[in-house]
């Protein structure tokens, strides 16, 4: 499989020196050109073709995707206020010491710059007692939190770390079961999982199909004119065109194509999952947008938040990444945030 972030898998304490250079061998990183230059080329072909898309259900799961007009498929955890800061993570993967000390500092710094909710999205830890881990860090800060699967969790393993961190009184959504989360300022809607069997990292991880598609398309459109604008959360960016875009991984562009659809009735998102493409964001067109600058039209992918280094598209190592994504009436902006240096530096001591 092409793309280098799902088959890289985890990267435990001891392994964590090395990495970087491990990960480098799988990456291709050869033909991205920066993402400061302003019209690059589209992406070349990759030397070897993406393996043919193996067929998947046609049949939605509701524990993946629950009905929009079920019962409970509606929350708010929070009114309107004009103004709606978002700590968004994705890829917290390891529930060593190291990383829960990196991703303590990491949310502390999102509370500290205004963050009101944080959004979890996807590589959410490998198994149940891993997930209430890492999901607990983020319940810690007392803010409400809003989780989104990805392509390892087993849906009933992740319902069961979810039940748990709510019995400590964490205030969790999940986007497979409350399909709009209102946070007043914005409504949260999410497509959990992956979009190809082939992609899943668990037997019982979610695989979104056409008609969990077709159904958040239809909830979007029937939207009344006064709504809060959408933002889409998905493990998996929608398919991009060049080097800037949200997927871009070993010469390719490896999102799903079906989501454009959805970013014309969603006006702001959130995308994980292709780490090497982590840290920027695009407009609706595919355009590079500049941190701190408001938009109509934002999709982020805030990179990886363990402290994995991950060689970037643009030929830069990164690690420890989130985003602040901050929505204004019906603009949005975002800036990159990371551990102050002091706490990485803690992190990195603890794991030698």
């Amino acid at each position: 499989m092409r793309l280098a972030s799902f088959i890289a898998g985890r990267a435990g304490t001891a392994g964590r020196a090395g990495i970087a250079s491990g990960v480098a061998a799988v990456i291709a990183l050869s033909g991205c050109r920066p993402r400061d230059q302003a019209q690059p080329a589209p992406l070349s072909p990759a030397p070897a073709p993406l393996p043919a898309p193996q067929p998947g259900p046609q049949r939605s799961d509701s524990s993946c995707a629950a009905p929009f007009d079920g019962a409970s498929a509606r929350a708010q955890l929070r009114p309107a206020g004009g103004t709606l800061r978002i700590g968004a993570l994705a890829g917290l993967k390891d529930a060593d010491d190291d990383n829960l000390l990196h991703l303590r500092a990491l949310t502390a710094e999102l509370k500290r710059r205004g963050a009101e909710v944080l959004i979890a999205d996807g590589d959410l830890g490998d198994n149940s007692d891993e997930q209430e881990t890492l999901l607990g860090v983020l319940a810690e800060t007392g803010l409400p939190l809003v989780v989104a699967a990805g392509n390892r969790e087993v849906r009933s393993e992740l319902d069961a770390a979810e039940d748990e961190l709510r019995k400590k009184g964490a205030r969790l959504a999940d986007l497979s079961h409350t399909r709009v989360v209102d946070l007043g300022d914005a409504l949260v809607v999410g497509l959990p999982g992956a979009f190809e069997r082939r992609q899943l990292r668990a037997d019982g991880a979610c695989l979104y199909v056409q008609k969990d598609l077709d159904a958040l398309a239809s909830f979007l459109d029937h939207l009344p004119a006064g709504a809060p604008p959408a933002l889409l959360v998905a493990a998996i960016p929608p398919r991009g065109q060049d080097a800037r875009a949200l997927d871009a991984s070993e010469g390719q562009n490896l999102g799903d194509a079906r989501l454009a659809a959805l970013l014309r009735r969603a006006p702001f998102g959130i995308f994980g999952q292709v780490w090497e493409a982590g840290g920027r964001a695009v407009d609706l067109a595919g355009q590079p947008v500049p941190a701190a600058t408001e938009v109509e039209r934002l999709y982020v992918n805030p990179g990886a938040a363990d402290l994995t280094p991950w060689p970037m598209t643009d030929g830069s190592t990164a690690q420890g990444l989130a985003a602040l994504l901050t929505i204004h009436g019906r603009k949005a902006s975002f800036e990159i945030v990371r551990a102050p240096p002091r706490a990485a530096e803690k992190a990195g001591e603890h794991s030698r």
